[in-house]
């Protein structure tokens, strides 16, 4: 059987100013039912009633992780970065921005201190919401 979990990156909040922007997901299962879940949640937030998009930062495209059956409605802007540069600077500027209501970013390492507290001020600069991704296939 699979396994899924959600939770809060730190036991202890941040500053009570952040507000919380931050949500972790840790996947691991088989490869397919994660990568199932993960697409179920993206096309959901995708069609979030907010007019802004949904980023998608990663060292892989998120085509092949949807349906071929997924609604032509999608509103998500993909950043994919194949060349070794880290993922959380390009995710903080994403957050800043606010041009996307969510920015999902795909990790293969817990994150740092520094870089969780960068994405909190980001999200809140950008009125955003982060979602960090662990994909253990």
């Amino acid at each position: 059987m699979g396994h899924f979990e959600q939770r809060q990156l730190f036991e202890q909040p941040l500053a009570s100013a952040t507000g919380g922007r931050i949500t972790s997901i840790s996947l691991s299962s088989q490869a397919h039912l994660s990568r199932t879940l993960l697409a179920g949640m993206l096309m959901e937030l995708s069609g979030n009633s907010d007019q802004r998009w949904l980023c998608w930062v990663a060292d892989r495209p998120l085509k092949p992780l949807l349906t071929a059956n997924s609604s032509n409605q999608q509103r998500i802007l993909q950043v994919v970065s194949n060349s070794g540069q880290e993922l959380c600077p390009i995710a903080v500027r994403a957050l800043e921005r606010g041009k996307s209501h969510t920015v999902a970013v795909l990790l293969d390492r817990p994150l740092q201190d520094r870089e969780h507290e960068a994405l909190e001020r980001a999200a809140l600069a950008g009125n955003a919401e982060c979602l960090v991704i662990y994909l253990n296939d």
